[in-house]
């Protein structure tokens, strides 16, 4: 029992450290984990958070999370005086990319303990897909929060003021012009990480056996843990609703 507690710990000490060494590729890469496309910059880092939270659960997926948060940090300070340079704020860079591997990790994991492996096949590309746009949502909501309304004055501190008067008076609205670039952007995060976390996520189940479901036999005890689990993450996306709705009235 011992050695095989101690194995699983070496085992996943490896998995972090290759989702990190991945997550450091795609940040250093041009065009790969960072796609800048005019003022903005889309990313493909949201799948590989995706993968760690399907295979593993919400403490990897958590993990991961922040993992990408630091990339987005990191990334932001070879773009300064531009938008990105805003995500130089960990308010708006490390914050929501958390919330978003936690959020994941808690969806896969409630997937892998209420379905038969045959549902929770099919239910991984379209929640992939809605975790996805709750990134997005996540992500423009902290960078309209800590970025525009500025609570911390940490936008003024970094002089980027400025960005945000051009850009009014450019699109008439800064929130215009946020909003219709995260419809496009998201749309092609959205595609790709539905086939592509698919396509990883269910060969890696088959062949080395993880992430599969924990009750097969549909034999599926009361677990208190869980049930928590479900009111803090139906809790967390009630409150995006929310703000989500107050910033488009």
């Amino acid at each position: 029992m011992y050695i095989s507690k101690r194995f699983n710990k070496i085992k996943f000490i490896a998995f972090d450290a290759l989702f990190l060494a991945l997550t450091l590729v795609f940040t250093f890469v041009p065009y790969v984990g960072y796609i800048n496309i005019g003022p903005l910059a889309f990313t493909t880092m949201h799948i590989i958070v995706l993968v760690g939270a399907c295979l593993f659960g919400v403490k990897r997926g958590t993990l991961y999370g922040f993992f990408f948060g630091l990339s987005s940090l990191i990334a932001a300070l070879q773009y300064p005086g531009t938008m990105n340079y805003f995500a130089i704020n960990p308010f708006i860079s490390i914050l929501p990319r958390v919330l978003f591997g936690f959020i994941s990790g808690c969806a896969f994991d409630l997937m892998r303990r209420n379905l038969s492996q045959k549902a929770f096949n099919g239910m991984v590309a379209p929640v992939a897909g809605i975790l996805t746009l709750v990134h997005t949502i996540l992500f423009f909501i902290c960078y309209y929060i800590f970025g525009i309304m500025d609570i911390f004055h940490i936008t003024e501190a970094l002089g980027l003021k400025q960005i945000i008067d051009d850009l009014n008076r450019q699109y008439g609205s800064f929130l215009i012009f946020i909003t219709s670039w995260m419809t496009v952007g998201c749309v092609c995060e959205i595609a790709g990480a539905a086939v592509l976390v698919t396509g990883i996520c269910l060969p890696i189940m088959y062949r080395f056996n993880y992430g599969k479901v924990k009750y097969p036999d549909g034999d599926r005890p009361f677990n208190v843990k869980i049930n928590f689990i479900i009111i803090i993450t139906v809790t967390i996306l009630a409150i995006i609703g929310v703000i989500s709705a107050g910033m488009l009235v």
